[in-house]
């Protein structure tokens, strides 16, 4: 008897604390308010700012993650990672997305996007590894050519860049006559 009240207490406590939270509707609205918040007044968008509606969002797709919100949630807060220089939380949340919501439209801007974070952080040899993943799963993407295109500047200072593009230059010059 003692038994099962026990087990009766559970179910009737995990009932309340997963019907007394917020209902799914109510999750996209609180996240509607913090974005309307943070578009009102763009430089409110500090590390906590970010850090919450990120929460918000990672919370949204854990507890809906089949719900077509979830994977565009989650690359509002992989953007926002990186909008603060959270690159390495960034790049897990693309990670997520592109592994969880493989057929998501946006996944090769995802990968673009991770590739551009690992640059940002100075991981210059991951950069390429990930844009080179971009420009062979979508070379027909608008982006494939830009990307192959700066694949080789990629870690390099704009003077190194300069001296590159001035040299191919020079060398295709000479070739010419």
């Amino acid at each position: 008897m003692k038994k099962n009240l026990f087990i009766l207490a559970i179910a009737v406590f995990t009932l309340c604390v997963t019907a007394c939270g917020p209902s799914r509707d109510e999750r996209v609205m609180q996240i509607e308010d913090v974005e309307d918040s943070i578009f009102e007044n763009p430089i409110a968008l500090d590390t906590a700012t970010a850090d919450h509606i990120t929460a918000l969002y990672v919370t949204f797709a854990d507890k809906y993650p089949d719900d077509t919100l979830a994977p565009i949630y989650l690359m509002k807060a992989a953007e926002t990672q990186a909008n603060v220089l959270h690159t390495g939380r960034a790049i897990s949340l693309y990670d997520r997305i592109i592994d969880s919501y493989p057929l998501f439209s946006d996944i090769p801007m995802c990968i673009f996007l991770k590739g551009s974070a690992y640059e940002q952080n100075g991981q210059y040899d991951e950069a390429r590894d990930t844009y080179r993943l971009f420009v062979e799963r979508y070379p027909d993407h608008y982006m494939a050519d830009p990307v192959n295109q700066m694949l080789p500047y990629v870690g390099m200072s704009p003077e190194e860049m300069f001296d590159s593009i001035m040299a191919q230059t020079s060398d295709t010059l000479l070739k010419g006559k």
